[in-house]
């Protein structure tokens, strides 16, 4: 079915984004996203351990694990605080006492030993995203709510708790994430735009994956919604991705046929249907596009799965991230 044809949001109030990030052996440029950036800094000894365990489960990746051990205890393996949380990933005795293994085959479970609290840390964010999937608001704040406050209050809450500790982290975890996550390099994200958008294309980047686990499906035909959302509109002020693809073309800011674009820029389609289609480029022969998989559901595919695949799309060419009708308040993703 090719019919994926998207409107435009200025008449419609957006909704919670959802991206389903492949497991990792599914596309070698999917694989190397969830892993850890060259320049991340995590300490040598940690690096295999934490790109390792985020292997777990496709709701974790290892730039989310890091930071939040850089959140829990600052890459310090001996940590304890005051509530008697421990090591790098600060598990509670009773809380290690069922997921505390000893991974490393040194005879002990102990969650000083780096590798232990790595790999139980992977673990069990993986049982709260499964155990937390109907929830909804988005999965990753709800597991790391989780992880901090209980999953109890999390579901006596239907997420995130109203606990300023616990918002704090989640909002700390997920600001320390890009700092782990592979770097842009300065030509993706060398735009001229008419308008600045309110975040930078390696923000939206982020942003967009910060959503991956959410969960949700409102995304039916809402592409242009969807990419303008991620670069921190409320709106995207125009109809249809093809409204938006003609803008492009007429203002001479449309590259035609480039099958070469960066990180960031908006991929147009002819799907078949007038609205036409636009998925955001995540870099690495990625892109992030609603209503393939799934109707409403946004995933991360290689770029020749939109052309070679079942959709078989017709490239049009990209655009840069430019929004110059698009209204401001407040975006859900990210």
């Amino acid at each position: 079915m090719k019919k994926l044809g998207c409107l435009g949001v200025a008449l419609v109030v957006l909704a919670v984004l959802a991206l389903v990030i492949s497991g990792p052996g599914d596309d070698r440029a999917t694989a190397d996203s969830r892993r850890l950036a060259a320049h991340a800094p995590v300490p040598a000894a940690y690096r295999d351990l934490i790109n390792t365990a985020a292997g777990h489960c496709a709701a974790i990746d290892a730039p989310l694990m890091a930071a939040q051990i850089h959140a829990e205890s600052g890459w310090d393996p001996h940590a304890v605080s005051p509530q008697r949380a421990r090591g790098l990933a600060q598990f509670l005795p009773e809380t290690w006492g069922r997921w505390g293994r000893d991974t490393d085959g040194n005879g002990r479970a102990s969650p000083f030993d780096p590798a232990d609290a790595i790999d139980a840390q992977a673990r069990y964010l993986c049982h709260l995203a499964d155990d937390l999937a109907g929830l909804p608001g988005s999965l990753v704040d709800n597991f790391l709510a989780a992880y901090n406050a209980g999953p109890g209050a999390v579901r006596a809450h239907a997420g995130v708790p109203p606990f300023r500790e616990t918002q704090e982290y989640v909002r700390r975890v997920n600001q320390l994430v890009p700092r782990y996550r592979a770097a842009l390099s300065a030509g993706d994200c060398a735009f001229t735009l008419a308008r600045p958008n309110p975040r930078t294309c390696a923000e939206a980047i982020d942003a967009a994956r910060r959503e991956a686990r959410s969960g949700s499906l409102v995304w039916h035909r809402r592409c242009l919604a969807f990419a303008a959302q991620a670069y921190g509109w409320g709106a995207s002020g125009e109809a249809t991705a093809a409204v938006a693809w003609d803008r492009a073309v007429a203002t001479g800011t449309a590259r035609p046929h480039d099958t070469d674009p960066p990180a960031g820029a908006l991929l147009f389609y002819d799907n078949g249907d007038p609205a036409g289609h636009v998925a955001l480029h995540l870099g690495g022969g990625q892109a992030a596009t609603n209503d393939i998989a799934a109707p409403g559901r946004i995933d991360i595919v290689p770029l020749h799965d939109l052309t070679d695949g079942r959709w078989h799309l017709t490239y049009l060419g990209w655009a840069p991230p430019d929004f110059p009708h698009a209204t401001g308040g407040t975006s859900d993703v990210g």
